[in-house]
């Protein structure tokens, strides 16, 4: 991604507000700004989409330990998929390692099903989705799942191939969005107002999303910490 077109994250914000009042969204107008361009260093489409297809096993994973249905032949084919074919297990966090393994809690199985709208921030910033729609209902899991099938079957150099991600003006402006969103839906639940329609879980993973997109290079970007910033994003509104 180049830096083309460069704005002031003070005019991602005006773009933002003006968004939220056509909306009907409620905004304060102290809330702070987000990065800068230059603050951020863009990540590279490979790691972009192997982050998407950890995640979306994770979750597959995740959704048969919930359903009782993962049993060890499915656990040793996620295990060899991750180790073999693919050779990303290296790349899981050790939450998505904890699922694949079946050590994880029940808690923490529901953390992982909930990184769905996660993963649909990174298939649009791949330009497989194509927006981010207001944050009231929940993502296309079947355009998710055809996604990643095809991944599965086709291979990493084909999703190179066939994929392009997006510029970082838009994935800073989505995230300058999702961040006021975010805001306005803590804002009504802490005070009992109304949130426009916005879910708090949804805008909630998807700025995670938009958050990791943005984070290369910080102190909590080595995935394999415990306190990686796919499975503790920063989130204060």
């Amino acid at each position: 991604m180049e830096h083309n077109n460069i704005i002031t994250a003070q005019e991602r914000k005006n773009k933002s507000i003006a968004i939220l009042v056509s909306q009907g969204v409620p905004y304060i107008e102290h809330l702070p700004l987000r990065y800068e361009t230059e603050e951020v260093t863009p990540r590279d489409k490979k790691e972009v989409i192997e982050r998407a297809v950890c995640s979306f096993a994770t979750i597959m994973s995740a959704f048969s330990i919930a359903k009782g249905e993962y049993t060890e032949e499915r656990k040793a084919y996620m295990q060899d998929f991750f180790g073999g074919k693919h050779k990303t297990f290296n790349l899981l966090t050790p939450k998505e390692e904890k699922v694949i393994t079946a050590q994880a809690n029940e808690n923490e199985i529901m953390q992982a099903i909930y990184k769905y709208e996660a993963i649909w921030v990174l298939l649009w910033a791949l330009g497989i989705v194509e927006e981010l729609s207001f944050p009231n209902e929940t993502c296309d899991s079947d355009l998710v799942m055809d996604a990643m099938l095809k991944f599965r079957s086709e291979g990493l150099d084909d999703f190179m191939e066939h994929t392009t991600l997006c510029p970082l003006e838009e994935i800073l402006q989505a995230l300058d969005l999702h961040y006021r969103y975010h805001w306005a839906a803590v804002n009504a639940r802490v005070n009992g107002s109304d949130p426009a329609g916005i879910d708090e879980d949804i805008v909630m993973e998807r700025r995670a999303g938009l958050e990791w997109l943005c984070c290369k290079g910080e102190e909590n970007d080595n995935l394999t910490d415990i306190y990686n910033a796919w499975d503790y994003p920063e989130l204060d509104t």
